[in-house]
């Protein structure tokens, strides 16, 4: 049978091959374990302590010391936590890998015409807490109506301010039995997104510039004026259904 290389779970390989060797034999002196592991004499003893101290072997008191191998159950156990300690290392990871790519994520992207718009539209997060829009034309982007209806279900808070005329009044309609919470405001000219604190989308219309900002502290300000403005808005509903 071939040697098991147990370094990935932190024995050497002379300790590999001790363990291995005690598992095959039984109760051997260090002499014997020396001979058969191929592990040097000088060192057999450092080797077998730092064994015991792992719980890998037992030590029998005798006239001539001999020594023996636990159940591999324990090495197991071994396993098991550095599997553990893997995990926990991989969702840190995930964590770092999210502030690496904030970092490399340019604070401010500007797009031009209705193509970047969209481009930057498709840049932005998911949002897992809340999702605040002004809509300037309420454009229903194919499976955006079936988006939003899983995240409403998920307990996702999404409003709209909207500009309402005969030119939107359809497309309202149709966001309106998906999600009512839409209020109606003047709007000269602007599109905006705020998601979870976290980034602004804001589409310039009559300039044909969209500005995509990640930044905390602006989102969340943008945050507190939104929800000012829309608990002051036009209720919509009763020229929704004129």
């Amino acid at each position: 049978m071939n040697q098991i290389d147990f370094e990935e779970i932190g024995l050497t390989k002379n300790e590999s091959r001790v363990y291995e060797t005690l598992l095959k034999f039984g109760k051997l002196t260090s002499t014997e374990v020396s001979a058969k592991s191929g592990a040097p004499y000088g060192r057999i003893y450092d080797i077998l302590g730092s064994l015991a101290n792992k719980g890998l072997v037992v030590i029998i008191p005798d006239k001539i010391k001999k020594f023996i191998a636990t159940s591999p159950d324990e090495l197991i156990k071994i396993v098991e936590e550095k599997e553990k300690a893997l995990r926990n290392i991989k969702e840190k990871t995930k964590e770092l890998k999210q502030f690496y790519e904030q970092r490399e994520s340019d604070v401010v992207e500007i797009a031009y015409g209705d193509k970047g718009f969209w481009k930057l539209a498709d840049k932005t997060i998911e949002s897992n807490d809340y999702s605040y829009s002004i809509k300037w034309d309420s454009k229903i982007k194919f499976g955006s109506l079936e988006t939003t209806k899983k995240k409403i279900r998920k307990g996702i808070d999404i409003k709209h301010l909207v500009r309402f005329d005969k030119e939107t009044k359809k497309n309202i309609k149709k966001w309106f039995k998906i999600n009512p919470n839409i209020q109606q405001i003047n709007n000269k000219g602007v599109a905006m997104s705020i998601v979870d604190d976290s980034e602004v989308m804001i589409g310039l219309i009559k300039s044909n510039t969209t500005l995509l900002i990640r930044d905390k502290p602006f989102a969340k300000i943008m945050k507190d004026l939104f929800l000012a403005k829309y608990k002051n808005a036009k209720d919509i509903k009763k020229q929704l259904f004129i």
